[in-house]
């Protein structure tokens, strides 16, 4: 299966690494797997990722992070068949400290978890 690790780049938190060694997924990070130079390289190389990915885990962290939010609604998008279905395949990791005003609007799209233990044990437990 393949999961798409969308949001928070290393620089601020290395979050993504506590996925690399979980067995029966194959990961896509657009900071190593695409080419981050310009929007002209890593836009369409990730939403291509985002396309072909079974499972989406993302973490918006406390940074704004419209890329991130775009890549989660095209993962909505594609994994849903009618506007307001949730979708199971969906993981957001909502950091405790990150304001709180959308946090039931964001419920309704996927699994909320608030850390990445949550999001790995969530992970283990999807049948794709």
């Amino acid at each position: 299966m393949k999961v798409y690790l969308a949001g928070q780049p290393s620089e601020y938190d290395t979050w993504k690494n506590s996925f690399k060694d979980i067995k029966g997924f194959e990961f896509y990070d657009p900071e190593i797997d695409s080419d981050q130079s310009s929007s002209e390289t890593f836009f369409p190389q990730d939403l291509k990722a985002v396309s072909e990915a079974d499972i989406l885990i993302a973490n918006p962290g406390l940074a704004p992070s419209e890329g991130t939010w775009i890549e989660i609604g095209y993962f909505l998008a594609l994994n849903t068949k009618t506007p307001g279905e949730k979708c199971k395949r969906l993981i957001i990791i909502w950091n405790k400290e990150r304001v709180n005003w959308s946090i039931e609007f964001v419920k309704k799209a996927g699994v909320i978890v608030s850390t990445v233990q949550e999001a790995i044990d969530t992970l283990k437990g999807i049948k794709v």
